[in-house]
């Protein structure tokens, strides 16, 4: 290369890098790379002219081509043959003739291609640039959709044609004039404006595109949702529902970050249409519901929050599908985390929306304080606990209680010289209660019998030791280990006052998770008591390439006659059911866990349940069943109970998926629900489709057909109802 041509490519780059006066006081210039097989420089003319597989990058910009061309006079940079530009967002425009000045901030191009950082693309015949972020395309067309590999000149999925496209990459929005959405090459949409922020915006105030859907009850609905951007930490989103059934339903959500936590407040609202005895409507009555959740740190150590569930009828969020959710909790708290400490503070109230849930008999639970403490250890390992718990709980109609309870312990776990594992255990407990209305030995909230008030005081102590003794053995590719484990636990008999109400410990069910615990019960009011042993045996194995199995099996033989539990509980007789699990994971796509209980005496099944989820994507099973004896429940009405639901899913070709699900009740041979659904998904398209039928009758739903249609456009929004 001669002198004259490495003078011109140093100075080639010195003009590029060179930035605006006032810039050079304020910033360094930023260094520019050059490359290119021939650099020349024309005195006479000031011109530069780089040659062949040229690149110049500044900064995060950069610009190839066939041949460039810098004018010193004139201060224009000129760029032919696949020319290509790559700003600092991962934006890069394809042409085949661009001026552009030297900062690359103001340029006029012909034939433009502009491939976005998402890959989504923008096409024109030609295009101006203005202030580094304004392009003005002309005659353009928009797509994020790839063409297609064997013959390119065919039209993509969806496109959007304009005379004029606005790109503002400092608002980043893409705006439309005379615009036509063309779906397979063929014009289905006009509109003389449109506009869609570009793939760097998360949120942005504007029209979302409805959604529809249609079932028996609503008829053909639709949901408008308007998203409103208030600051860049809240939002709000209005999406009122309109449909051929009912009336109509103002629905609004606002979201607020906070440094400290986080709001959510959702709600919405509507007028009954029709008198309903069997909901308890009546025409022109209000209907609503409010979900709001917020969660706030106010140190390192202690947070607060709410969280507020509460509709004004039982279905009225299942008919509008907002929750299928059957008990709607309304709560606000406060907790302390402070190394072994824990300490929290609420108040809840209920809010059950099934036919026979009396909601007057709901607790009022206001406050409920619990304070957890755990010690250092101390002597050989061992270490203390402490526990607190108040409760105050009220009723509108039926019975009230006041409760604090304190109780301390002792653990000391030993590991022996053989490797087996002994824990002993010894705590000691004391309640004080206060009550109203109470029915002595009756779980009635709200008795028609003679009721009492009182006070009662009660002391209980418990011990107890636990062994196991775990034995591993190792194999060529796998360990297993063998786990015998054995407890005792002792306390004195009847130690429960029939004076004091029991609600926290109204439900009980037994089986290899709560087998060994010291307090079998839920919650406070009823205490364990009694001598008793519990033993079991547990086998795992572990895979060198991660698969893994477990089985337990394990029972309770209550010494004393006093036999808390009640009949069907499993726990009724001196030697309680026979209780287990079986875990099975021997590859990524097989996971089943199974739990049973069987009766000690036949060996009948009490309870199972089994989880199963088999089959890489291209065929994936998900099951679940469920049995449950009469026996383990006397006072059902609906005699043994056992259902099963079954969904097989295929995602049968790169963008084509499907499922096919049901439920049934086997002991009554009905099917519950059942349905199908499709999907296709690619890098512009994701449309859905399902059919469902629900087959409960819950006072103003009857059995119901779904049918829901989605069309989400990428970049665009969702059309349909997800």
């Amino acid at each position: 290369m001669r002198w004259g041509t490495i003078r011109g490519l140093w100075l080639l780059a010195a003009l590029l890098v060179a930035p605006p006066v006032a810039a050079q006081e304020t910033a360094p210039a930023e260094e520019v790379l050059l490359l290119a097989d021939e650099v020349t420089y024309d005195r006479e003319l000031g011109v530069v002219t780089a040659r062949g597989n040229v690149e110049i990058s500044r900064g995060e910009r950069i610009v190839h081509a066939d041949t460039v061309s810098y004018n010193q006079k004139s201060g224009v940079v000129s760029a032919t043959g696949n020319v290509s530009l790559t700003d600092e967002d991962g934006n890069t425009v394809f042409a085949d003739y661009a001026e552009l000045t030297k900062d690359f901030r103001t340029a006029a191009v012909a034939s433009l291609g502009l491939l976005l950082s998402d890959q989504s693309r923008l096409a024109a015949a030609s295009a101006e640039r203005s202030d580094g972020n304004l392009n003005v395309l002309n005659r353009a067309v928009y797509s994020p959709c790839k063409l297609c590999a064997e013959d390119p000149t065919r039209p993509p999925l969806w496109q959007i044609k304009a005379v004029r496209v606005v790109y503002d990459q400092g608002k980043h929005r893409i705006t439309y004039r005379d615009a036509w959405m063309e779906i397979f090459g063929v014009p289905v949409i006009y509109t003389p404006y449109f506009s869609h922020p570009d793939p760097t915006v998360k949120r942005e105030t504007g029209l979302l595109t409805p959604r529809f859907g249609f079932s028996d009850k609503l008829g053909v609905y639709t949901q408008l949702p308007l998203f409103v951007v208030i600051d860049p930490d809240k939002d709000l989103t209005l999406a009122p529902i309109v449909s051929i059934g009912e009336y109509p339903v103002l629905f609004g959500e606002y979201r607020q970050r906070f440094v400290d936590g986080a709001l959510r407040i959702a709600a919405s609202g509507t007028l009954s249409d029709e008198d309903d005895s069997d909901a308890g409507l009546s025409e022109g009555e209000f209907r609503g519901h409010i979900d709001a959740t917020g969660r706030f740190d106010v140190d390192e150590n202690w947070r607060w929050g709410f969280d507020i569930q509460r509709a004004t009828d039982k279905t009225y969020e299942r008919l509008f599908d907002f929750s299928d959710e059957r008990n709607l909790t309304t709560r606000a708290f406060a907790e302390m985390f402070d190394g072994r400490n824990y300490a929290s503070f609420q108040g809840s109230v209920a809010q059950g929306t099934r036919d026979s849930d009396e909601n007057d008999e709901a607790p009022i639970v206001a406050p409920l304080v619990d304070y957890n403490f755990v010690s250092e250890p101390v002597w050989s390992g061992s270490y203390f606990t402490f526990d607190a718990d108040a409760m105050v709980l009220s009723r509108i109609e039926g019975r009230d209680s006041r409760r604090l309870s304190v109780a301390g312990g002792w653990r000391l776990p030993y590991t022996s010289s053989w490797g087996d594992v002994t824990t002993f255990s010894a705590s000691v407990r004391a309640d004080l209660y206060s009550f109203n209305d109470v029915l002595p030995g009756s779980n009635d909230s709200n008795p028609a019998g003679p009721t009492k008030d009182g006070v009662e005081v009660r002391f209980f102590p418990q011990a107890a030791v636990d062994w196991r003794y775990p034995w591993a053995r190792d194999h060529d590719g796998w360990q297993e280990v063998i786990e015998p484990v054995v407890s005792f636990v002792a306390a004195p008999n009847n130690s429960n006052d029939d004076d004091i109400p029991n609600e926290d410990s109204l439900d009980i069910e037994y089986d290899d998770t709560n087998l060994f615990d010291a307090n079998r019960f839920t919650g406070l009011d009823v205490l364990d008591t009694g001598q008793r042993v519990n033993y079991g045996l547990r086998w795992s194995f572990l895979g060198d390439d991660g698969g893994y199995a477990s089985a337990f099996v394990g029972q309770s033989y209550q010494i004393n006659d006093n036999l808390l539990f009640g009949a069907g509980s499993g726990l009724d007789q001196n030697f309680s059911d026979i209780v287990g699990s079986v875990q099975l994971s021997p590859h990524e796509y097989f996971d089943m866990l199974y739990r049973f209980r069987f009766d000690a005496d036949s060996l009948t099944a009490q309870r199972n349940e089994l989880l199963l989820q088999a089959g890489p994507p291209v065929l994936n099973l998900g099951l679940s069943y469920a049995f449950l004896s009469e026996e383990s429940d006397p006072g059902t009405t609906f005699g043994d109970r056992e259902e099963i639901f079954a969904k097989l899913s295929s995602q049968f070709t790169e963008n084509w998926s499907g499922f096919i699900a049901g439920r049934e009740d086997i002991e009554s041979n009905r099917v519950l629900s059942y349905g199908f659904g499709l999907r296709y998904q690619d890098e512009c398209f994701d449309i859905r489709t399902s059919v469902a039928r629900e087959q409960y009758r819950d006072e103003e739903l009857d059995p119901n057909w779904k049918v829901l249609f989605s069309v989400a456009f990428k970049n665009l929004g969702t059309l349909g109802a997800e």
